[in-house]
Parts: C-alpha cells; sequence; structure tokens
C-alpha cells in the first residue's frame, strides 16, 4: 500500500513539471485536475479523519430530576461553551457545525444548593456518528440554587445630608420612605443573609425645612452591616423612592404647672412659684417654624398637695405633637413646699354646712353626723384660723337628678376660706372630697 501510494505522489510531481512547460491555460486546468485527484485519492486511501469543534454550548439536564422537583436552578456555570475533539468518517463530519453539537451537563445527582463539578457529555442533534477523542473542559462548575421572593422593609442612608444652624434633622423613625418595603427575587442563598434595606440618598445638601429627596440607589442590608453587591444576580420589583426628611427648628421653652381643686380664694399663683421643678425649661426641636415659648406639663390637684408631696411628668405626656426633647429629660418632677407647713383637722357638724341651688319642691336634710377635714398651710395661718372662717358648701345640682325624685344622695362638700389665701383642704378619712349623704323628700302643695 506504501509503495503504491508513493508512486501516486511521483507521478503527480512530474505531472506538475510537465504541465507548466506548456501553455498557461493548460497549467490551470491541469492544476484543477490534479487537485480533483488528490481530493479522490485522500478520499479512497484516508476515509477517517480527526475535526475540532469549537463553542459547543453547555446545557443543563434537569428532566425527572431531584433538582427539577424541588425548583432548582442552574445560576452559574464555570464555562458556557467547550472544545469537542472528534473521529469520524470523512463524509459524516466533514462538515460538521457546532450547532448540530450539545454540550450536555446532567442534575441527576444534585440534592442541596450547592455547587456541584458535573461531566459533560456530547449529543449530536442531526444523528451523525463520530468517536469524541476529547472535550474541553470535560467537567464544568455549576452552582445549584432555589429562586425565592422575599420582602424587606427600607430604611434610610442620608451620609451628605445635614442641617444648617439652628435647626435639626428628625430620628430615623421620623423619616419616611414611599414605598417603605422592597420585593427581591434571586437565590435563596443570597437572600437568607438579607435583612433589609437602605434607600440612599446621593445628595449633599444643608436643610433648613422639611424635604422630599428621591432615590434609585439601593444598599442591600444584614442588620447595620453592608452586604458586597449581589444586584446582577437579583431583581426588585420597585426602582424608585421617596424620602421624606421632617426638619425641626431647635428652641427653648420655659416649663408651668396648672392647679385644680383649690378653695376658691386660695392664691394658685403665689402657691405655684413655691414649686421646685427638676427642669424649668427644656430644649426642644418643632417641626417647622411654629414655637411657643412656653408649655403647661400638667395639673396638680389641690386636694392631692400634702407637705412636701412630689409629682411626676412625662414629657412625651405634655410635648405637643411635632416637638423633640432634644435635652432627653423624659420625666419632670414638681416637689411641693414643705418648710414652714402644717396640717390641722377641723370638724363641721350637718348645722355648720350650707345648702346651694337647692331644687324648691324638694325639701333636703343632711344624715351625716359630720365631717373632719384635713386643712394644710403656713404655721401662721393655721393658727389664726378657727371653723367660723372657712365656709363648707354642699352644691345639690352637683350629683342630684331630679328625674330620680325622693331618696338618698352621697354629695361632694366643698370649702372656701375667704379670710386665707395660703390655705388649702386635702380630704377626710382617705377621700379627696368629703361627702355628706343627704336625703331629699317632695315637698306637700
Amino acid at each position: 500500500m506504501f509503495d503504491a501510494v508513493k508512486n501516486v505522489f511521483n507521478n503527480i510531481g512530474l505531472f506538475f513539471a510537465r504541465l507548466f512547460e506548456k501553455d498557461l491555460f493548460i497549467k490551470i486546468g491541469s492544476i484543477i485536475a490534479a487537485i480533483l485527484i488528490w481530493f479522490g485519492v485522500s478520499i479512497s486511501e484516508y476515509p477517517s479523519i480527526s475535526k475540532v469543534i469549537y463553542n459547543v454550548p453547555v446545557e443543563i439536564n434537569f428532566e425527572g430530576t431531584y433538582a427539577q422537583a424541588n425548583g432548582y436552578e442552574a445560576l452559574d456555570k464555570s464555562d458556557e461553551t467547550v472544545t469537542v475533539y472528534i473521529k469520524g468518517e470523512r463524509g459524516e463530519i466533514g462538515n460538521l457545525e457546532a450547532d448540530e453539537l450539545v454540550a450536555s451537563a446532567s442534575a441527576e445527582d444534585v440534592m442541596y444548593a450547592t455547587d456541584y463539578k458535573l461531566p459533560i457529555e456530547i449529543v449530536c442533534t442531526t444523528g451523525k456518528t463520530f468517536e469524541i477523542e476529547k472535550i474541553e473542559p470535560a467537567v464544568i462548575d455549576v452552582n445549584f440554587d432555589k429562586i425565592i421572593t422575599k420582602e424587606v422593609t427600607l430604611t434610610p442612608e442620608l451620609s451628605g445630608v445635614k442641617t444648617s444652624d439652628g435647626y435639626i434633622m428628625g430620628d430615623e423613625e421620623d423619616i419616611v420612605i414611599v414605598p417603605n418595603t422592597l420585593n427581591i427575587t434571586g437565590p435563596a442563598q443570597i437572600l437568607e443573609n438579607i435583612t433589609n434595606a437602605a434607600a440612599v440618598v446621593n445628595e449633599n445638601a444643608s436643610l433648613t425645612s422639611t424635604t422630599d429627596f428621591r432615590t434609585t440607589s439601593i444598599k442591600l442590608m444584614n442588620g447595620s452591616t453592608a452586604i458586597a453587591d449581589e444586584n446582577e444576580k437579583l431583581t426588585f420589583d420597585k426602582s424608585e423612592f421617596t424620602v421624606h426628611v421632617p426638619v425641626y427648628t431647635k428652641g427653648t421653652v420655659s416649663l408651668n404647672v396648672q392647679i385644680t381643686n383649690a378653695p376658691e380664694s386660695f392664691d394658685a399663683d403665689a402657691f405655684k412659684e413655691k414649686l421646685e421643678l427638676s427642669v424649668s425649661e427644656l430644649e426642644v426641636a418643632v417641626l417647622g417654624d411654629s414655637s411657643v415659648d412656653s408649655l403647661d406639663i400638667g395639673t396638680i390637684d389641690m386636694r392631692e398637695v400634702d407637705i412636701g408631696s412630689e409629682f411626676s411628668f412625662a414629657t412625651e405626656d405634655f410635648l405637643p405633637e411635632g416637638y423633640q426633647d432634644l435635652n432627653e429629660v423624659h420625666t419632670v418632677t414638681v416637689k411641693c413646699p414643705s418648710e414652714g407647713l402644717v396640717q390641722r383637722s377641723i370638724h363641721f357638724t350637718n348645722s355648720s354646712i350650707q345648702l346651694v341651688n337647692a331644687p324648691s319642691q324638694y325639701d333636703f336634710n343632711i344624715v351625716t353626723s359630720g365631717v373632719t377635714p384635713i386643712f394644710v398651710g403656713p404655721a401662721e395661718s393655721m393658727e389664726q384660723l378657727s371653723s367660723i372662717d372657712i365656709i363648707a358648701k354642699i352644691d345639690i345640682l352637683n350629683g342630684f337628678n331630679i328625674e330620680d325624685g325622693e331618696g338618698y344622695c352621697k354629695l361632694p362638700i366643698t370649702f372656701s376660706i375667704p379670710s386665707h389665701s395660703d390655705i388649702w383642704c386635702i380630704g377626710s378619712d382617705g377621700d379627696l372630697s368629703p361627702r355628706a349623704t343627704i336625703v331629699a323628700t317632695l315637698k306637700n302643695n
């Protein structure tokens, strides 16, 4: 066989040598004829050839696998194509192209969301037969995971936003983001580390009033820690957000206390001057430009004020809506005077208690034997005080219902001390307002 082939090559060489001695046309025709002869000899003598096919696409086969049943997807492949070295009949593979082949990697062994090394198998979609000599790479790395959707809450990030002097920005809980939630879709392994997201305002500003910012920048977070950028693997259901930043004006307000249930002649203003407040003024931040000079922190009931009594008022209860306590005081304590004050009990009989505003069609009689209220005041005033200085009265209309008709009712007794403006009553027998039982009887016409 080898000698025969050698003779063929020798004859072809001799043929070309003689050919170029003749006319050009004959030369060209002879070259073409020689090529055809060579092709015929090659086919007859070399019917099997080797070939390299580049850029064969890689596909993951999920058919009938556990991965398919549990919703896993191939998220990352180390190679999207492979190179295939094949050998076969010249007529079978001579014009074979990459689009006739598929590099198939089976997911039959995939049971968990993690990375796998999958071997490559070559499938010819046109049915041609050949021998695979080599595949490069023969194995690819594939990451499998589930695609899920998770809702997270948005928090603001305003690193470049400040306030001018005399102003203060609202706390984070005062800043409103619209919309304030974000649905993220992507690999479960990534989403399990995302607990929240920040709406980032990439502006530098010095604010003097409440401002709305619009942003499309989102930073994924795990608590207070930023997560490495995984956005290319994720999709979001919203792309634009409004960040409403309230701005407060700083100011100082004085604190006041109101007095209630004091005797008619009692000098409440003089008493308030003797009160000791743990904080007499507060530094506050007021939403917008509106502000006040003073605030009432609450009311003190004089029936509860004993010598050295203390009362507490929470700032959250008396600060108006839109105010912030910059001093973070939280509680204001009011201490009542104790120096020079004394108590004194004075007994009042039925006959010394006046009935006022009594409906004319009824007779009213006090059946309680009497009351002994406790009075408090400066020692000097209390020494001068006697029962005749005190007016004890019952307002019938303050509790008696005419529609109920005859019967018993229990009504409060009030006291006034016209001759003294610094004495008050703190009740009797544990009652803030001493009461007397009264019987009403319809008069005979």
